[in-house]
């Protein structure tokens, strides 16, 4: 019978500029009983960013001192930055039943794998419509310099290639077709679910009887 936990690890994975963080919040606005996993970076804040919404902002050294903690569910390190997941956001969503979203890339997507059951895990790999379409949405975020967009352009196209690791993959062609796609592949996620735990009780029923 399956074991499946209620709620789920939901993990969204791009590269650079395919959308995933817009993704996230326009599908944290639509499914209310989710909660988005902040992580910890060690990178420096930009303008719009707000310390413990988008994500806490700490020294390289206080993000060393947590790992070594064992603080972390999972951590990365882009463009020279740190990132890493905490498990106590995973902890806080599961007394809340809640859904936990994780807005990571491939590598921590492997890492979260590697420590959670695979049926606890809805994991989902944004591509972008082209490679032309990419290099246009990172120029248009105006965040970088001509290198810098260079550089993402080509980590970009090499992350690509792990969109195997994935049960769903989408091309966001369109970033509201795109959310809704995600929000129906959480609601039969959560419907098999509950199929399998109302099953379970009447097989038990019948074989009791």
């Amino acid at each position: 019978m399956n074991t499946e936990n209620q709620n789920k690890l939901i993990i969204i994975s791009s590269p650079s500029g395919a959308g995933k963080t817009t993704l996230c919040k326009l599908l944290l606005k639509k499914m209310k009983h989710i909660n988005l996993s902040i992580s910890y970076t060690s990178r420096n804040k930009r303008l719009n960013e707000t310390d413990g919404r988008d994500y806490y902002f700490v020294s390289v050294k206080k993000f060393e001192q947590l790992k070594k903690k064992n603080f972390f569910v999972e951590t990365a390190k882009n463009f020279n930055n740190f990132y890493g997941s905490p498990y106590s956001n995973i902890r806080s969503s599961q007394k809340k039943n809640k859904h936990i979203l994780f807005d990571i890339d491939w590598k921590g997507a492997r890492k979260i794998r590697n420590k959670f059951k695979k049926e606890n895990i809805i994991d989902i790999f944004i591509l972008p419509p082209s490679k032309t379409e990419l290099k246009r949405r990172l120029i248009k975020r105006g965040r970088d310099n001509k290198q810098e967009i260079s550089l993402r352009l080509s980590y970009a196209i090499d992350e690509m290639k792990h969109y195997k690791d994935y049960k769903y993959v989408l091309i966001n062609e369109n970033i509201q077709m795109t959310v809704n796609n995600i929000k129906k592949i959480i609601e039969y996620s959560e419907l098999m679910h509950l199929q399998n735990k109302t099953l379970k009780s009447k097989l038990k029923k019948l074989i009791d009887s």
